[in-house]
């Protein structure tokens, strides 16, 4: 015979190694038994360092687009993504080159003054913001599809005599299926 024994009012459960009871009363639970969170804040690591020594302002991505650090005039991997912009004050250009890894990837930057886009391996779209000094009126969102081993322009001015003045904020690339 098999006995049914029916826990009425409390339940218990098991959790990191830690025992909760759930009875309405508060559990004491010791501080070191306590989880950190496990949630991905996609926050960029060394982006404070990255932007002191390159001048590159990374803000967030999954790990799947990762800055390649080198000399400004280099010329990027041909499977590297490859971001030019105007250097302000001067007649010079400056390349940022990225890997991308995986199946997919995003990465919220921003790069000033950008004026082409180069695609490595994969498709990818960038997204920059063109400011209200360029629209007239309110600042405008440019999203460009640039296929594998293609470059795009950004926006690239109106002159000669303007610097570009769009502002590079996310690459994409892979599948994401609902746009997003």
């Amino acid at each position: 015979m098999k006995r049914v024994v029916a826990v009425v009012g409390a339940a218990i459960a098991v959790v990191g190694g830690a025992m909760v009871v759930a009875s309405g009363a508060p559990a004491a639970v010791a501080d070191s038994e306590v989880q950190g969170s496990l949630v991905e804040d996609f926050a960029y690591p060394g982006a404070d360092q990255i932007l002191s020594e390159h001048g590159l302002k990374v803000v967030s991505g999954d790990g799947h687009i990762q800055y390649v650090p080198g000399p400004d005039d280099r010329v990027c991997d041909a499977d590297q993504i490859r971001v030019r912009g105007a250097v302000p004050g001067s007649d010079t250009t400056r390349n940022y080159c990225f890997e991308t890894t995986g199946s997919r990837g995003f990465l919220v930057l921003e790069i000033p003054h950008t004026f082409m886009v180069r695609a490595g391996a994969d498709d990818v779209v960038a997204t920059a913001v063109i400011p209200p000094e360029v629209t007239g009126e309110k600042p405008t969102e440019e999203v460009v599809e640039i296929p594998a081993n293609r470059q795009r322009p950004i926006s690239p001015g109106v002159d000669d005599e303007v610097l570009p003045q769009a502002v590079l904020v996310e690459l994409r690339f892979g599948d994401w299926g609902d746009g997003a």
